[in-house]
């Protein structure tokens, strides 16, 4: 794949036009264009909520605030396209709802600048509602049919007709309709004990509900064009064949004794079914049970988080039994289909197990790294959350004739949060991807291309 091919873009940066921008609320028929006096706009999505959160800031010089009298739940439509010579790149459409006037300040006797914090427009839809009924069936139908009732969205995309969980039957207990498909996705787990994430891209304006499994398992995004902090990629490779990190960063991350004391590296976990007088005991092994499973979901990136062989006084640490955990689990509600935490044997209840140790192994190696955030915005795809990209940093002592990698720090890392921040003054764009990754490469050559 060429660089003018990769999904993220080429190597020049290129500006960001505004195409439409108003402001407009319910108490009065007349629209503001406020496209004039944009300064930034900022958009956050995660894996963790099917919802867009944001801010705009704007220069306020004609009493816009004042005499728009902006109360809170005021609509703001944004239009904006990356300026590229790239025949596929589309407009991209936000509509947010004022959620709140966050800060001004005073610039000039006559100006202020001023910044909104918004939200997401069918989230604010959402909050308006109320779901208190009786769902059935497998939890990517139920949240299916969720947005079609209540936010009349029928184009949910999903892996989980591939990696289907078990249908079940819950009553939803007065939730928001966004609210209730948070809850029916914290149940859902496929056939081999993943966990699924329920997520809005910012870009394309589409809901995704995918299993964790097959978000690991899936090429990244830009094998030819790998990020990297480092301009110079070594004698053999050019300038256009990387694209560059401008700051990178990693949060706390291998703290191996907060999973130990939570019961993710080794634990016993005791079910109680009180319908029937009994329980279940499972123990659990994150080696055995997690980490070799994982090596076999990417070819090069098969050194674990842990290694397995870690101990302490001659026994893996993964042996031992770090957190006891009793639950009550619910059994046999209804004659046909299970409630909505039921588990029908030892085997499922190990896989909710697994879901969330997985869930926080995420977070033992992590990733923030700033980039050129407008190959990031064609609008003719979705390239935020939820896709791999290959990260490359260079070994610290290195032979600039032979280049090699650091294997820990480099790595295919899934996008797990994203920020984008339009700079309307200044036509350009940068983004925030907060990654994890779930092994380390094995191998430590620089290698643009391949898997």
């Amino acid at each position: 794949m060429s660089n003018e091919n990769s999904p993220i873009g080429g190597q020049q940066s290129t500006p960001v036009q505004v195409q439409k921008a108003t402001l407009s609320s319910s108490r009065t028929p007349v629209s503001v264009d406020i496209t004039s006096v944009l300064m930034e706009v900022q958009m956050f999505e995660s894996l963790s909520r099917p919802y867009i959160t944001g801010y705009i800031t704007l220069s306020d010089s004609e009493r816009l605030i004042e005499n728009f009298d902006i109360q809170g739940a005021e609509e703001i439509e944004i239009i904006f396209k990356r300026s590229t010579e790239k025949s596929s790149s589309r407009s991209i459409k936000q509509n947010w709802i004022i959620q709140s006037l966050e800060k001004q300040h005073q610039t000039s006797e006559i100006t202020n600048v001023v910044t909104l914090k918004v939200i997401d427009k069918e989230y604010f839809h959402s909050s308006l509602q109320n779901v208190n009924k009786c769902l059935q069936g497998q939890p990517w139908e139920i949240i299916n049919e969720i947005l079609i009732e209540y936010l009349n969205r029928d184009d949910l995309r999903s892996s989980a007709d591939l990696k289907n969980s078990e249908s079940l039957k819950v009553i939803v207990p007065n939730m928001t309709p966004l609210a209730t498909t948070q809850w029916i996705r914290n149940r859902s787990i496929n056939q081999n004990g993943y966990p699924f994430f329920f997520y809005k891209s910012a870009t394309t304006n589409e809901y995704f509900f995918a299993d964790l499994e097959t978000l690991i398992d899936q090429p990244v995004i830009n094998e030819n064009l790998p990020l990297t902090p480092n301009q110079s990629a070594g004698s053999n490779q050019s300038k256009s064949a990387t694209s560059t990190i401008f700051q990178m960063d990693q949060p706390q991350s291998d703290d191996l004794l907060l999973l130990i004391r939570e019961g993710i590296v080794g634990s016993q976990n005791t079910y109680y079914d009180v319908t029937q007088g009994d329980f279940d005991i499972v123990d659990f092994n994150l080696n055995n049970d997690l980490l070799v499973e994982l090596q076999s979901l990417n070819s090069r990136q098969q050194r674990p988080l842990l290694d397995g062989r870690l101990g302490f006084d001659d026994k893996p640490i993964s042996n031992y039994k770090s957190k006891k955990v009793s639950q009550i689990s619910s059994a046999r509600s209804y004659n046909d289909i299970k409630s909505y935490d039921e588990a029908g044997d030892i085997g499922d209840n190990r896989k909710k197990i697994k879901a969330h140790a997985i869930s926080k192994l995420m977070h033992k190696s992590s990733m923030r790294v700033l980039v050129e955030g407008d190959r990031w915005i064609h609008g003719d795809g979705h390239y935020g959350i939820g896709n791999n990209i290959k990260i490359l940093v260079r070994a610290k002592k290195d032979d600039p004739e032979s280049a090699k990698v650091d294997k820990k720090q480099s790595g295919d890392y899934l996008i797990i949060q994203a920020k984008y921040v339009l700079n309307l003054v200044d036509g350009k764009v940068g983004a925030t991807l907060n990654c994890a990754k779930f092994g380390n490469y094995q191998n430590d050559n620089y290698k643009i291309g391949g898997r």
